[in-house]
């Protein structure tokens, strides 16, 4: 019954809302300041926070971090492309045969595959 009551009561002063003019802002400004700090709670966008930043401990995991993933994780990106099933040797093989010749990652506009025969 009282859900029933707070839907009619919210559909009602919406219908209201939509009904004003613009030179009738300063009450619907009023109306929306009021519900938005009475029903749904301050915005705490706007609250200050305080961080505890030291400077060298983020220079000492920014260089570990290129160490282990390399500049702009170039390393971590190969590793993902290699897969993570136990294959990876055999795929950095394959992937080096097939770019023989190729400076910086060309790709097949530059250097189109090799034709194969179709079934012989």
């Amino acid at each position: 019954m009282l859900i029933d009551w707070c839907k009619y009561v919210l559909v009602t002063l919406l219908i209201v809302l939509t009904i004003l003019s613009q030179s009738e802002a300063s009450v619907v400004r009023l109306l929306t300041e009021t519900l938005q700090n009475n029903v749904a709670g301050e915005p705490i966008t706007h609250v200050r926070t305080e961080w505890d930043f030291d400077s060298e401990v983020s220079q000492k995991r920014r260089a570990l971090f290129y160490e282990t993933h390399g500049y702009r994780a170039a390393k971590f990106i190969e590793r993902i492309g290699l897969g993570l099933d136990g294959h990876e040797e055999e795929r950095r093989a394959e992937q080096r045969a097939r770019d023989v010749g190729r400076i910086n990652g060309e790709h097949n506009i530059n250097f189109p595959p090799e034709p194969q025969a179709q079934y012989a």
